[in-house]
């Protein structure tokens, strides 16, 4: 349970982000709205936050990432609007309001970019020894000297 734990939560708290950022953007003659024109910044922030414990906290962070961040999308995009009808109008249906696209793109296209960019950023770094050096040369005349500094 606690393997697959985790990445839930962690699934849970982008999928709120996402739906926050909703409620950031839209206009403000709604309940619970702020008409934020920057909501996208919100969005990036809360990305980053859960790639960099992504990051941290698992050995193959970029198949947790993704897995994490598809999970969060269909949550957040799938199964909480239509919630949202059936608990607000008494029906099953899905919202058809095509600002929530486009605020779900902005969300989206600030989102994802720092989240990768936490994934790849804010990794532990190895220091056990021989077998985690780099395996690559440098092309350097004096890579030798650039080496014993590592």
């Amino acid at each position: 349970m606690r393997r697959f734990g985790r990445p839930a939560v962690l699934a849970l708290l982008i999928a709120v982000v996402i739906h926050a950022d909703w409620h950031f953007a839209r206009h403000t003659h709604h309940r619970l709205s702020l008409g934020w024109s920057q909501h996208w910044i919100f969005a990036a922030i809360g990305f980053a936050i859960v790639g960099w414990v992504i990051a941290r906290l698992f050995e193959r962070p970029y198949a947790t990432g993704a897995a994490v961040l598809a999970l969060a999308v269909i949550v957040a995009q799938a199964v909480e609007p239509v919630a949202e009808v059936v608990i607000y109008q008494g029906r099953i249906g899905y919202p058809n309001d095509p600002g929530r696209w486009g605020v779900f793109a902005l969300c989206l296209a600030a989102g994802i970019p720092a989240f990768i960019a936490a994934l790849f950023f804010c990794r532990p770094r190895r220091t056990t020894g021989e077998e985690d050096r780099m395996s690559f040369q440098l092309p350097l005349a004096n890579s030798r000297i650039i080496e014993d500094c590592q």
